[in-house]
């Protein structure tokens, strides 16, 4: 275990017993925003979250500041509590992140270094801080921190309109060596849009007739925010004729904050899985896509890219859906008979359906024979039969006579080999005079969902 997991785990362990089993199971509560002259949530001065029976009380400044401690860049964000704080610790799911220190009886900070820590931040992954105070109950309690690029500071004309928010999307470069995009937005009816400001500048691209996209990779927009106090002039050359300029100031905000006395922060905040929608939507994207930014945010898409199709869909009831199958290869020769006697055998048919890609029972061998008998009768009952794996495939069936049999090496091709659940049966038909028989073969292949089915027949009159 490195330092990190070491102090993180130290951190939750003495969270437990901190909390012990009196800590009331509270849900995570809306933040109410105290604002500034301004209503944008931009200008918001603090962002608060309460307990709900009023032990416990959580502000931050909302605008996070940039300094240099260390001869490095960092983010600096700050908290004010209503009770007197014993100590703080910052952390997201499995891992110590930033550095969280009491600053005052009733203050703290968390302090993120330039790079891999601000970039994953402002990506969407939530921040989770413990604090631990002298008075309260319990007096331990969690803060889940959400941080976003967001624009304020708006000045120029109505011509010009600069969004809010920056949002962290998903989009690929062409080498697909990175995903994470930071987008924001600019209405103008211009023919033209061009953005300058010392560094930090974004790739700027039409969307249609008035709406402009702004485009950064990370570190550019680090570059964008640090320092908070350069605006970005942005130029727009009108349908009018007439140019135009916008300032605006890009900042890191707190922009989500939510507290709970739960002793178990990840029960509280669970890691998101992917959503069936942003899964249908990734995945029915041409091949070659490189901008999914329509799906949803960075993160949610992040987590469908890995997803399997039974991680995020509904189960499927069991079903049988009919494929094709190539041409069988030759049936099985009679056995040897007396020279006076009469034999016949032949084909009836052979099927190949597939099964449910994510069933929401298991698909058995009895499951498949019960489906064909139910919808098609085309099989006996389960019952009337014996079921069977690949070692038994040649004991005392009609089908195959041996392990090396053609027939079982066609179907092993078509199914893609591997483990078998088989069932067979046979029954006695009507024959004046003669011995008639009907046999029935289903083969399950767990490994490809794949199914074969069947049937031939054989007699005698002697």
């Amino acid at each position: 275990m490195n330092f990190r997991n070491f102090a993180l785990a130290c951190a939750l362990s003495l969270g437990v017993t901190a909390c012990g089993s009196t800590a009331p199971d509270e849900s995570p509560v809306v933040p109410v925003e105290e604002t500034g002259v301004s209503t944008a949530a931009a200008t918001a001065t603090r962002i608060y979250a309460y307990e709900p029976t009023g032990t416990h009380e959580l502000s931050f400044e909302t605008l996070g500041t940039f300094e240099t401690r260390n001869n490095r860049r960092v983010l600096v964000i700050r908290g004010t509590t209503n009770r007197y704080i014993s100590d703080v610790f910052s952390f997201v799911p499995d891992d110590a992140f930033g550095t969280a220190s009491v600053i005052s009886e009733r203050r703290f900070e968390v302090v993120l270094e330039e790079g891999h820590e601000l970039n994953t931040m402002l990506s969407g992954l939530p921040l989770l801080v413990s604090i631990d105070t002298f008075t309260g109950s319990p007096t331990r309690y969690y803060a889940q921190i959400i941080l976003a690029p967001r624009f304020f500071d708006f000045r120029g004309p109505n011509s010009i309109s600069v969004f809010e928010n920056v949002d962290p999307v998903y989009v690929r470069n062409t080498a697909g060596t990175e995903a994470l995009m930071y987008r924001g937005r600019v209405d103008s009816a211009a023919t033209s849009l061009t953005v300058t400001a010392p560094d930090g500048v974004p790739t700027v691209s039409r969307v249609d007739a008035d709406t402009f996209n702004l485009d950064w990779r990370y570190p550019a927009v680090h570059q964008a925010v640090d320092p908070h106090t350069i605006p970005l002039t942005f130029t727009a050359a009108l349908y009018t004729g007439a140019v135009v300029d916008e300032t605006a100031r890009l900042v890191v905000r707190v922009t989500g904050l939510a507290i709970s006395t739960n002793d178990d922060p990840y029960n509280t905040w669970p890691s998101p899985a992917c959503q069936p929608s942003v899964y249908n939507c990734y995945h029915s994207k041409p091949a070659g896509t490189l901008d999914f930014s329509s799906c949803g945010t960075y993160r949610q898409v992040q987590r469908c890219t890995y997803a399997s199709a039974c991680e995020v869909l509904p189960g499927q009831p069991m079903s049988l859906t009919e494929i094709g199958f190539p041409p069988p290869a030759p049936a099985l020769q009679a056995p040897a008979s007396d020279a006076l006697a009469t034999t016949w055998y032949g084909w009836v048919g052979i099927d190949a359906y597939s099964t449910p890609e994510c069933p929401a029972t298991p698909v058995t061998i009895q499951a498949v024979v019960d489906h064909l008998h139910e919808t098609t009768q085309v099989v006996p009952p389960f019952d009337w039969g014996e079921a069977t794996d690949r070692a038994g495939l040649v004991v005392d069936n009609y089908f195959f006579d041996a392990s090396s049999s053609p027939l079982l090496a066609a179907i092993d091709t078509f199914a893609g080999g591997g483990p078998i659940q088989a069932w067979f049966a046979w029954e006695e038909l009507p024959c004046n005079n003669c011995h008639s028989y009907a046999e029935y073969g289903v083969l399950y292949y767990p490994n490809s969902g794949k199914v074969i089915s069947l049937k031939s027949y054989h007699g005698y009159d002697w």
